[in-house]
């Protein structure tokens, strides 16, 4: 009975006839809705950093938990956004002016570049000449997504651009109306939900933009999140939640509070790593932007809330869910109504729609990419239940099958590892180390001698060790079989370093638009971007090894590695994940990942062919034990030639 009655109210959201509806928003002022402001902090990345402390926000009709921004005010939200997060440098290049044009009732938000965003109060639509130009960072190349410069202290940076071919995305017409979302000219205001331009406007930068009924909030997305679930991350990863200490912690009796610091106490004794993890953890906890977001008052979602943000999570979804055709999706409303997510993205109760996204990520798009983040300051539960998919489970027992086939064949797990003429390099995860001004100076850590034992490290010590003098290195094998992904920057990095000149595509599933990147890699840190810096050329015999565990950047290295023509597969078919992950909000404040409409791709006869479907090997190996035996892979490998 319930679904029911979600599918008649969702049917009336789309006729535009229940409650306050965005049909009697969208208004003249002679007979608007009524409107109310208030004044309201804005914290910046840091609970110490308040960027204005009288933002105005906008509500209509008495409902304060859908706050409305004024595009004048979100102007200068945007410069001083882009600012925080445009350039290594520190450079402040990004520029947006504003027009009004009042008997048209248009805005028009224009980039420095000249691209620009037409707000049609008339007609309720958000046109853009074109989106890509318009949000994308400012000094760098068309959908260029590498997140790092090309120039760093007047000097070149790790990745060098060799030539584009691009094709420009078409004008797009962001229709609100068609998904009762308002916008609303009254009284010289131009007003639109915060969700919706911080949707459309700022998420593809990785940044939120919050509000819990006392504050803004603008933070990383994927930071956005409980300190405790960073320390358990932690914890796991370096081994320190042991049985005995499970054990103990579950045998402690207090309250929640004491079982917790009973926990963090006896961890802390038992090893240095285990303090210097907890007293991270208390420092997180002190200057946690999201427990502080977290710490408003929990309520029921309003109606006008409810209608809103079930409309907007779909229209936005509509736009960016990068494999809405592959899942068969035609419209996310209806998709909402075929399933039990619709029960739970109308309930007032901020958890079941919290928990509606979670599964709507993880259960229903099962894509390994698409992941609940964290919940709302209105929700009572901290996180939402997991409930993978089944690809996602199937994926997940595969990598713990190959961990556990692996510890078998500890020389398997090295970073380097040679066997005769033999080199094996093998990395689960493309990493690139940061600092606050994002990617490293890794040419002073060169030259200070604190390379780090990430992507780039383990791949320029590799390098070395390969072309050393009397080498007797004949064959290369990056393992990449349990390689799960990571940064785009350390994949480009290690296809350069295998191809020479490298090239990786994007295409727009939004847009349209287009683009093929050429570009080489300084792998010997010495600004400089030629022979030296690759084994092409050099005579070798190059392999990579795959299996169904090569996700997303490992598997868009497999499917350049085949299309070059130059290096021989090894192993299963790879494990696709061929959209680049993108962060966005709710309406009511949850964080998620989710596949983006920026999809990889491999160019093969002038056209473009997305890498979801992986790559097939040149040369089947059926038993993943046999992957790790590098004594026999390395004979296996003589047979081949």
């Amino acid at each position: 009975m319930k679904k029911w009655i979600a599918l008649f109210l969702c049917l009336l959201l789309t006729a535009g006839t229940v409650g306050v509806t965005a049909e009697s928003l969208a208004v003249t002022a002679a007979a608007g809705p009524l409107i109310t402001t208030k004044n309201f902090p804005v914290y910046a990345l840091s609970v110490t950093d308040v960027w204005r402390e009288d933002f105005p926000v906008y509500f209509v009709d008495g409902a304060e938990d859908l706050p409305f921004i004024d595009l004048a005010d979100w102007k200068d939200f945007l410069i001083y956004a882009y600012d925080r997060i445009d350039s290594a440098n520190g450079d402040k290049v990004f520029g947006l002016t504003m027009e009004v044009q009042e008997e048209e009732r248009t805005v028009v938000l224009t980039r420095e570049t000249g691209a620009d965003a037409m707000f049609d109060f008339e007609n309720r639509q958000i046109v853009f000449e074109d989106y890509v130009a318009f949000i994308q960072p400012a000094n760098v190349g068309y959908m260029e997504i590498t997140g790092i410069p090309e120039m760093r202290n007047n000097e070149p940076f790790l990745l060098q651009r060799t030539k584009d071919r691009n094709l420009y995305g078409e004008v797009t017409v962001v229709d609100l109306k068609e998904y009762d979302i308002p916008m609303i000219a009254q009284d010289g205001k131009y007003l639109l939900p915060l969700q919706t331009l911080s949707g459309f406007m700022l998420s593809h930068t990785f940044a939120g933009v919050y509000f819990n009924g006392e504050s803004l909030f603008m933070n990383v997305i994927p930071e956005h999140t409980d300190p405790w679930n960073v320390l358990e991350n932690n914890l796991s990863l370096n081994g320190l939640l042991t049985a005995d200490v499970i054990a103990k912690y579950q045998a402690y009796e207090g309250t929640a509070e004491e079982s917790l610091n009973y926990l963090l106490r006896i961890i802390g004794e038992a090893s240095g790593k285990g303090k210097e993890l907890i007293e991270q953890y208390r420092i997180n906890q002190e200057s946690s932007l999201y427990l502080k977001y977290r710490s408003a008052p929990k309520a029921a979602r309003s109606e006008a809330l409810i209608e809103y943000g079930i409309n907007e999570l779909a229209l936005e979804l509509d736009c960016f869910y990068g494999l809405k055709e592959s899942h068969n999706i035609r419209d996310f409303r209806l998709f909402f109504l075929q399933n039990e997510l619709g029960d739970g993205l109308i309930d007032p109760d901020a958890a079941k729609a919290d928990q509606a996204v979670a599964d709507l990520m993880q259960y229903w798009f099962d894509d390994s990419h698409s992941a609940f983040i964290s919940s709302s300051y209105l929700s009572s539960q901290k996180n939402a239940e997991a409930n993978p998919g089944f690809s996602t489970s199937a994926g997940q027992a595969l990598y713990t099958e190959l961990d556990d086939l692996r510890a078998r064949y500890p020389n398997a797990t090295l970073p380097y590892y040679e066997v005769g003429d033999t080199a094996y390099i093998s990395f689960d995860e493309f990493v690139c180390d940061l600092d606050e001004a994002g990617v490293v100076d890794y040419y002073k850590l060169v030259a200070e001698g604190k390379m780090p034992s990430d992507t780039l490290g383990i791949i320029s010590e590799a390098h070395r060790q390969i072309i050393r003098e009397n080498s007797p290195i004949k064959n290369v094998v990056l393992d990449l079989s349990a390689n799960n992904g990571g940064m785009n920057p350390a994949a480009y990095f290690t296809m350069a370093w295998f191809l020479g000149e490298a090239n990786y595509s994007f295409q727009n599933t939004f847009t349209g638009a287009q683009t093929t990147h050429y570009f080489r890699a300084d792998v010997n840190f010495d600004h400089q971007f030629d022979g030296n810096d690759t084994l092409a050329g050099r005579g070798l015999k190059l392999y990579c090894l795959i299996s169904p565990g090569s996700f997303s950047c490992a598997n868009l290295v497999a499917c350049a590695f085949k299309e070059s023509g130059k290096v021989t597969l090894l192993g299963r078919t790879s494990g696709g994940g061929s959209c680049v992950v993108g962060y966005n909000t709710t309406a009511w404040g949850t964080s998620y990942q989710y596949s983006s409409s920026n999809r990889l791709a491999f160019v093969k006869n002038g056209s473009y062919y997305d890498v979801e479907q992986g790559a097939e090997p040149d040369y089947m190996i059926n038993d993943y034990s046999h992957y790790y035996d590098r004594e026999a892979l390395t004979e296996f490998i003589h047979g081949l030639y």
